[in-house]
């Protein structure tokens, strides 16, 4: 794989277009990958622009800072997580931002490169940790109860067959903890009923995956507190583009940019309005903004991103 494999930006022209750059403004970049968004962004914004480029994984941020260099007096680059985002700001004496872009995206580098176990193709340890946390995969598999299994591969999987599959898990690993992601998936072949195995398109590793990934690095939890405290960041008339890539995300996303605008969730009927939502932004996009055919064709990756956009009042 070529440097320019590494990460083609999704919804390119979507997010440009949403994020509505004018030169001079600062943008805060909270998952930079391979830099895909990030070098055009700069160019709308340049000469005076700046983007805080976040990515929690060091290797990623190191391979990005090289197609990045001739664009250093743009661009500062941080080593951390996005739901960080007031300390990055304070930490850099930034008190606002014009516009802030998040691509929930796995990026193709730490799938490919990272050997930390993203991938159900791949054979290599138990790992998933977007950067350097203490929970592993490895200690979700081995020693989580059958229960918290279940119920993280339903909330996050959404899998039908989460009971099976964290049965055989605990029986599995009394023989000895379960090291690698080749394991793992032998497992979830094993616990899918066989009339059912060919009746699902894709592989049935993928919500497995997913749901034990999302449980190590608090994803959620982080999408929902980085939406809150970069609404904060953002100026009067900013910006917020997210795009996501499973339902859960969506529909966090779409939640919490309701909330902003101060859609009244109150039962029908009320006589008064009880919830106190107050109207602090205008939803940009009133459909969810999804990949042309001829971008699926190009980048196949892209077949599930839903983008979504708002600006504060």
């Amino acid at each position: 794989m070529n440097f320019k494999e590494i990460h083609v930006p999704v919804l390119l022209k979507e997010v440009l277009y949403y994020l509505n750059l004018k030169k001079g403004d600062v943008i805060f970049d909270g998952t930079l990958g391979g830099a895909g968004h990030t070098v055009e962004i700069i160019k709308a914004i340049a000469p005076t622009g700046k983007v805080i480029g976040v990515d929690l994984h060091s290797q990623t941020l190191s391979t990005a800072s090289t197609r990045l260099e001739k664009f250093s007096k743009n661009v500062i680059l941080v080593n951390d997580n996005f739901v960080n985002i007031i300390k990055i700001l304070k930490g850099l004496n930034i008190n606002s931002i014009d516009g802030m872009l998040l691509d929930l995206g796995l990026s193709s580098f730490l799938i490919e490169r990272s050997k930390r176990g993203f991938s159900y193709i791949r054979d290599e340890e138990l790992d998933m940790r977007f950067g350097n946390g203490s929970l592993k995969a490895s200690d979700v598999v081995n020693d989580y109860t059958e229960d918290k299994l279940v119920e993280i591969f339903q909330k996050y999987g959404e899998e039908r067959w989460a009971k099976s599959i964290a049965r055989n898990i605990t029986v599995q690993r009394k023989a000895g903890d379960i090291k690698t992601t080749g394991e793992l998936v032998e497992i979830i072949k094993d616990s899918i009923p066989e009339k059912y195995k060919y009746r699902r398109k894709g592989n049935h590793s993928k919500r497995i995956f997913q749901a034990i990934r999302m449980e190590v690095n608090k994803e959620l939890d982080n999408i929902r507190t980085a939406i809150s405290d970069g609404f904060k960041m953002l100026k009067s008339k900013g910006r917020m583009v997210i795009i996501s890539y499973h339902s859960l995300e969506d529909r966090l996303v779409k939640s919490s940019f309701l909330e902003f605008e101060g859609i009244c969730t109150c039962p029908p009927g009320l006589p008064v309005c009880t919830c106190g939502r107050e109207k602090k932004a205008e939803i940009i996009t009133r459909r969810v903004v999804k990949p042309g055919q001829e971008e699926i064709e190009q980048n196949a990756r892209s077949r599930n991103a839903r983008l979504r956009a708002l600006e504060k009042l």
